[in-house]
């Protein structure tokens, strides 16, 4: 049996709930949770383990099992699980962005990991119930390590979890009435940072424009700033959703209600790039920049109606909300971030 109350100052989790911008009450969200008030988080060190981390954050009730079901690499250093549900269990419901506290057997510490996938993957109406994890390879973190085993090793073991955070989307900050006239949505993401931020554009994606409350809106502005890393051969490995960010943006690229445009900023080649421009997606091989910034987040005029979610390293949360917070029109509830490690 696992005990939840099993703590091991040690783990350092890949994505962290560590720093939440402006947390004021909490509205009953999409999936009708209860209203509850959540304070002011501080910015912590690293050095702090998740389950102390986020010891203030929101935790919904319930524990679930789930069978490790899938295993995707995708690239030499991230893996995708499948965690598939039982579907005669009780039904799962979280908000876009939000994350785990994963609970394996015969490991003392207690993992963190963000869901990637939209609270719909998780219905019971599914055919396979579940939720997605995006894993970074990290050996001396024990919770990913094993994670990471070979896949003989864990493919349909079972793990236990729970649901926690507020870092989401439609935000949390803002009453309901501000929720539905959202009209511009901004997502800025750096490295792993587009783990919640993935599960937020695809719960939208699958609400379309006939939900007010948390579907697609008029503009949405996606900023991706990723390295491509390279394999023994020198050649070009994929980009963490990289063509589910594609599909999403082509999937909106005509529409006549929705201006979409995706933006990636492939960091790590070897040599400078021109600019790819296709549509409504763009490639651009360089550093995300305050301009870029500026940019997303539209006219000054029309920025009472914008939300601003930001999720990277630190020093790159930090510098980009600093200055989002100090644009003009930019209500600092509408700026959300987190941070990982």
């Amino acid at each position: 049996m696992i005990s939840l109350t099993i703590i091991r100052p040690y783990f350092i989790r890949s994505v962290s709930k560590a720093h939440y911008c402006s947390v004021t009450q909490v509205l009953p969200n999409i999936l009708s949770f209860p209203v509850r008030t959540t304070r002011n988080m501080a910015t912590v060190k690293d050095s702090v383990p998740h389950i102390i981390r986020t010891a203030e954050d929101p935790r919904e009730k319930g524990v679930w099992t789930a069978r490790l079901s899938k295993i995707e690499q995708v690239n030499s250093k991230i893996r995708l699980l499948r965690l598939s549900l039982p579907k005669d269990g009780s039904p799962l419901r979280h908000l876009p962005g939000q994350y785990v506290d994963l609970y394996i057997p015969n490991i003392d510490v207690v993992g963190g990991f963000t869901i990637t996938s939209p609270p719909q993957s998780a219905g019971h109406n599914q055919n396979d119930p579940h939720i997605e994890l995006a894993i970074q390879s990290s050996p001396g973190n024990p919770p990913a390590a094993y994670l990471w085993r070979p896949v003989p090793e864990i493919l349909d073991s079972t793990v236990t979890f729970r649901i926690g955070g507020n870092f989401a989307y439609p935000p949390l900050t803002l009453g309901r009435e501000q929720c539905e006239n959202i009209e511009r949505a901004v997502f800025i993401a750096g490295g792993v940072g587009i783990n919640p931020i993935m599960s937020m554009i695809s719960a939208m994606n699958e609400l379309g424009t006939k939900s007010k409350l948390g579907g697609m809106v008029k503009t949405v502005r996606v900023l991706y700033s990723a390295r491509r890393e390279r394999n023994e051969q020198g050649k070009g490995e994929e980009i963490l959703f990289e063509k589910r960010l594609k599909d999403i943006a082509e999937k909106w690229g005509d529409d006549k209600d929705v201006d979409y445009r995706y933006t990636l900023f492939e960091t790590g080649g070897r040599q400078a790039q021109e600019e790819k421009a296709a549509d409504n997606m763009t490639t651009r091989f360089r550093r995300m920049n305050h301009d870029d910034l500026l940019e997303a987040v539209g006219p000054e005029n029309t920025r009472g109606h914008t939300v601003v979610y930001v999720c990277g390293l630190p020093t790159m949360t930090d510098e980009f909300v600093e200055l989002l917070r100090k644009t003009p029109g930019l209500n600092e509830k509408r700026v959300l971030c987190e941070k990982w490690w």
